[in-house]
């Protein structure tokens, strides 16, 4: 194996531990996420994948503020609970979701040489979206994810790069079950503030 494989493979495997805590709603979830970042930009910057690297960068940034969020940014400053997306925060995200991939992709056509330019804006964009929606633990973030690694599945199989399709694979399973989780989670706060 060579030292690439080697480190796709342990970005691989802190990454799936990674999202999994984050299904738990674990607080390790973000120091995790920050050290796959760091691994996976590397990784992205080997296989041309520009702004998947720059992405890489963003993370450990949400993931600072996730990790600050999910212990302060509650009800008084404390634990913050599983919530649901506003309608208006669903409109301004949309809206950042449309501007930033054609803003990517204009950027990327005209400075990389990206072969992926908007497939790769388009996840850019879509995983910065989902990345401060889960800081904020807004349920639908997991939505966002599985269309967000469905679209990744293809780009890794024309980059060929195959631990981390199967990553992403998993990751689809795991944005599944994180759905799940989280939306039972919000149901039972939702009956134990009905109830008190």
């Amino acid at each position: 194996m060579n030292l690439d494989m080697l480190l796709e493979a342990v970005a691989v495997l802190i990454g799936i531990q990674c999202v999994w805590l984050n299904v738990r709603q674990d607080i390790w979830t973000w120091p995790t996420a920050i050290l796959s970042s760091l691994l996976f930009g590397v990784i992205f910057f080997d296989a041309r994948l520009y702004t998947t690297m720059l992405l890489q960068g963003l993370f450990v940034v949400i993931s600072i503020y996730g990790w600050r969020s999910w212990l302060t940014g509650g009800p008084e400053g404390g634990e913050l609970n599983v919530s649901r997306l506003q309608y208006k925060t669903g409109i301004i995200l949309l809206i950042l979701t449309t501007t930033g991939t054609a803003g990517l992709a204009l950027a990327l056509n005209y400075i990389t040489a990206s072969d992926y330019p908007i497939l790769e804006s388009l996840t850019t964009t879509l995983s910065v979206i989902a990345s401060w929606m889960a800081a904020r633990k807004i349920l639908e973030s997991w939505v966002i994810w599985i269309v967000t690694d469905i679209i990744y599945v293809g780009l890794y199989i024309v980059t060929e790069l195959y631990l981390t399709l199967l990553l992403y694979i998993l990751y689809l399973g795991l944005a599944t079950a994180g759905f799940i989780a989280w939306r039972n989670s919000y149901r039972s706060k939702t009956i134990l503030r009905e109830v008190t």
